[in-house]
């Protein structure tokens, strides 16, 4: 590679004699440059794998919310003055409106690829024992079963099956955590197991207390973010509009006259139907009931390569009710938590270097002005000062770019080892970091290229300054050593 260089060098009509000088000096000292070198490969292997540990953390966090969290954007009521949060259970959103409108209008964008309506809530579950009942707290999501298992497979049944048949989601009812089912046995003696029978309570808005009764469907394992799931149980959402009263009038069973009013915007058009004769004639036993949703969000997830702008333009044009928040926002502080702990790793990375690269430029400079003798001779033998300074960066260049490689060749070389099982990390800094797991190393350009750069460029600077000083000394008085 150093001959191919020299012979670019001749062929573009440039002096390689800088060059050749530089080679022969390197191979004089060879005991100094390999300590300079093995430097250059410390700092370089730490930008670089440092770097692409860090970019990793990134990726892997955006891709865990997105993939099991909050998808890439959340959908909201316009009412809601709180953001979207997994949180959200105490204090829940307001519901969304119109939210089977909404969900038919996604279904038809050519730019979404999943999407799944969300409910938070809290409640009880009444149970006997002892021939005493006793009311359990309970901290739910809502779902819409078979929707939500294939947007966010993040469920590991351990008993029972996922809402009764494994795959469908067809029948009604909850799950509950492995944490919640232990907290149950522990705390009251009640061990409940898919298949029993169980009644839900709930206060409605009206303050009336509902009661629905239902079945536990399975007990299950979050996959991704333990430390948010292992409190969430899951209910279906046909099961929640009965316990919190969200019911309505099928479309289509009111008169027409009645329909035509209830979607007037004129206050003349509602108030006219007081007057029409369809409301003397109404006949509520054809009246069909119509179980509403409750979502308090829904979660979207985006094609490869869609417009989010273009989405979020076309769905404020539909007039829908509603806010949007990205994933970042959506995940409360899990995104900022990983960007902490982010900002950490690169942090101890550079400091790190810093303190390598402060030990390369003193022993580059040393190298350069203990060699002041050596300068004398060329500036005596009639070499001028670019010449002399040009020998001093190509032996700097050579040796630094050498040992740049070599360091980028030892990062690849460990990031291969880990492979595919990632790194582990302590459980804490996992479950925030990603979801929970080993981290997946992920090669991208910009460590490696950063690494290289910012190398070549230390090593540069560090070259430039005790050359220009050193070539500053008279031939005369820097052959003599004084």
């Amino acid at each position: 590679m150093l001959v191919m260089i020299g012979r670019g060098l001749e062929v573009a009509g440039i002096s390689n004699a800088p060059f050749t000088i530089a080679l022969r000096s390197l191979g004089r000292r060879k005991s100094r440059m390999t300590l300079i070198g093995l430097l250059v490969v410390l700092g370089t292997f730490l930008i670089v794998f440092g770097g692409t540990f860090a970019t990793s953390a990134q990726i892997g966090s955006k891709q865990a919310i997105i993939g099991n969290f909050t998808g890439d954007l959340v959908l909201y009521s316009s009412k809601s003055k709180d953001l979207p949060s997994p949180f959200s259970f105490t204090t829940p959103l307001p519901p969304v409106e119109n939210a089977n409108g909404l969900q038919d209008w996604l279904a038809s964008r050519n730019d979404v690829s999943k999407f799944v309506g969300i409910a938070q809530n809290y409640g009880l579950i009444s149970v006997e024992k002892d021939g005493k009942k006793l009311d359990l707290s309970f901290l739910f999501y809502a779902v819409d079963a078979p929707r939500y298992q294939d947007t966010f497979n993040n469920l590991a049944i351990k008993t029972g099956a996922y809402f009764g048949v494994p795959g469908s989601g067809t029948e009604d009812g909850i799950l509950l955590s492995t944490r919640q089912h232990q907290q149950y046995i522990d705390k009251y003696g009640i061990n409940l197991q898919p298949g029993d029978k169980v009644t839900l309570l709930s206060v409605t808005g009206g303050g009336a207390v509902n009661a629905v009764p239902t079945t536990v469907r399975g007990i299950f394992d979050p996959v991704k973010y333990a430390n948010v799931f292992d409190y969430v149980n899951y209910m279906d959402i046909g099961t929640y509009g009965k316990l919190y009263n969200f019911t309505g009038v099928a479309e289509g069973s009111l008169p027409t006259e009645m329909d035509s009013a209830f979607g007037a915007s004129s206050d003349e058009d509602i108030f006219a139907l007081a007057d029409s004769a369809a409301f003397d004639t109404l006949d509520v036993d054809s009246l069909k009931v119509q179980t509403l949703t409750g979502y308090t969000m829904l979660s979207v997830k985006f094609k490869e390569g869609a417009d989010q702008q273009a989405f979020s333009n076309a769905l404020k044009e539909q007039g829908f009710a509603v806010k949007t928040a990205t994933w970042d926002k959506a995940s409360s502080f899990f995104s900022s938590i990983a960007g902490i702990l982010q900002a950490v790793i690169v942090g101890i990375v550079l400091l790190i270097f810093l303190i390598v690269v402060f030990i390369l430029m003193n022993t580059l400079i040393i190298n350069i002005l203990e060699r002041t003798g050596e300068i004398g001779t060329y500036r005596a033998l009639g070499a001028d000062k670019s010449f002399v300074s040009a020998i001093f960066l190509w032996e700097s260049l050579i040796l630094n770019l050498a040992a740049a490689l070599t360091g980028i060749v030892l990062s690849l070389m460990l990031i291969f080892i880990i492979g595919p099982g990632g790194i582990s990390l302590p459980l804490i800094i996992s479950q925030y970091l990603v979801g929970g797991g080993p981290l997946q190393m992920i090669i991208t350009p910009g460590p490696f290229v950063f690494g290289l750069l910012l190398v070549l460029v230390v090593s540069f600077l560090a070259t430039l300054y005790p050359t220009r000083v050193a070539v500053s000394v008279s031939p005369l008085k820097a052959m003599s050593g004084k």
